[in-house]
Parts: C-alpha cells; structure tokens; sequence
C-alpha cells in the first residue's frame, strides 16, 4: 500500500499585536503512524515588547479531542511539550519543528504564526 501524506493547516499566517490573545489550531491524529509540526514566528519591522512565542501541546485519547486552550491539569488535557520564541530584536524570526509518533492522539499549536502539520 502507498504512503499517504496530508497537509493541513493549523494556523493560517496572521499578524498580531505584542500580547495580543493565542491563536490556536489543533487536530486528530489518532488515526496516523507519526507527522511533522513546522512553524515560523517573524517580528516585525519594530522589535515587540513581549516575545512571541510558539507552543505545541499534546493530548492522550480520550472520548474526543480537547477544546483548544492552555496546558491543563487533567490526565486528558493538553500538555506542552515544545516552546520556541523569536525574541525582542525587530525583524527577528524563528523556526521550530516538532516530530511526534503514533502515541500522540491530539496536538495543539498556540501562537500568531504559519504553521503546518504533516501527519
């Protein structure tokens, strides 16, 4: 059988105001052996006073995925696993990448940013 690969967005490309509320973008992959999270995070032409910062969280199976929000204290809610920020200097960008494996049932990106999933 083929190798299928799907691209889906998480979080279209936004620009946002220094501390501004999270965007958030989650998706099902209980369904798939393993994918790629990447990201980048780009200041703007004046450096932010609040560095931007992505996040990926991750959440065990449950009956459903969680809702998007922060890191939770539940056995079935999100917890953070990955950050990188893109500092106070303007211009400044950031990439990260975050691999995941069969064992993840629901992964969450937060932060303003491009960011693709390729489960």
């Amino acid at each position: 059988m083929p190798k299928t690969q799907t691209r889906t967005a998480l979080v279209s490309s936004t620009s946002r105001a220094a501390g501004a509320a999270a965007t958030r973008g989650t998706l099902d992959v209980s369904a798939v052996d393993g994918g790629i999270v990447t990201f980048r995070i780009t200041n703007g032409g004046t450096g932010p006073t609040t560095q931007c910062v992505g996040r990926i969280l991750i959440a065990h199976k449950g009956t459903s995925m969680p809702s998007a929000a922060a890191e939770g204290t539940g056995d079935l809610d999100w917890k953070q696993v990955y950050e990188i920020g893109a500092g106070l200097a303007a211009n400044a960008n950031a990439r990260g990448v975050y691999r995941f494996g069969p064992e993840v049932a629901y992964i969450e990106f937060r932060s303003p940013s491009a960011t693709r999933a390729k489960p």
